[in-house]
């Protein structure tokens, strides 16, 4: 089946982690794949999968232009390389679930063609749990999914001037 979790709001990581971390507990076998998220940023959610058996995690070596002064060609082309390589992962199916972490934002962005990301999840196997999680539009992608979960940003201490916390927000 597939998930996606959404919205504005935090937490759709921490839930695609927390669903990685039950299927673990579970003895299935698991692939997080986390895209545009800097690399020099450890999360604490990337520090308790490491320890976890049956979970690989896998990070690119790609920063979101918000986070740092990147090509967009550059990017584009790093994150077409890096999806083919996640995409392998899901068609391959070695892995019982895997988490595509900002995808939407990627597909939303278009740093990976929306009509072929819509190809690859109708083609995904039914036997792979596929769990999509970013902000941005998913009115194309929804009619594939199972689950749909919209975080939504009533009150956040960062709109108040606070900065990202250890432990909480990374």
């Amino acid at each position: 089946m597939i998930h996606i979790y959404t919205g504005n709001g935090k937490g759709k990581t921490t839930a695609a982690f927390g669903l990685a971390m039950r299927a673990s507990g579970q003895g299935l076998k698991v692939c997080v794949f986390q895209f545009l998220k800097p690399k020099a940023l450890l999360c604490g959610e990337q520090i308790a999968l490491k320890k976890l058996k049956g979970v690989r995690l896998v990070t690119f070596a790609q920063s979101h232009p918000m986070f740092e002064d990147v090509s967009p060609a550059k990017l584009k082309a790093r994150i077409k390389k890096d999806f083919e390589k996640a995409g392998k992962a899901v068609l391959g199916k070695r892995y019982d679930m895997v988490v595509l972490d900002e995808i939407i934002n990627v597909v939303d962005q278009g740093f990976i063609n929306e009509k072929q990301f819509l190809r690859f999840l109708k083609s995904a196997p039914k036997k792979v749990e596929l769990v999509l999680t970013g902000r941005g539009d998913i009115s194309t992608m929804e009619g594939y999914a199972d689950y749909v979960t919209i975080m939504f940003e009533k009150k956040h201490p960062f709109r108040g001037k606070v900065d990202a916390r250890r432990g909480v927000e990374y």
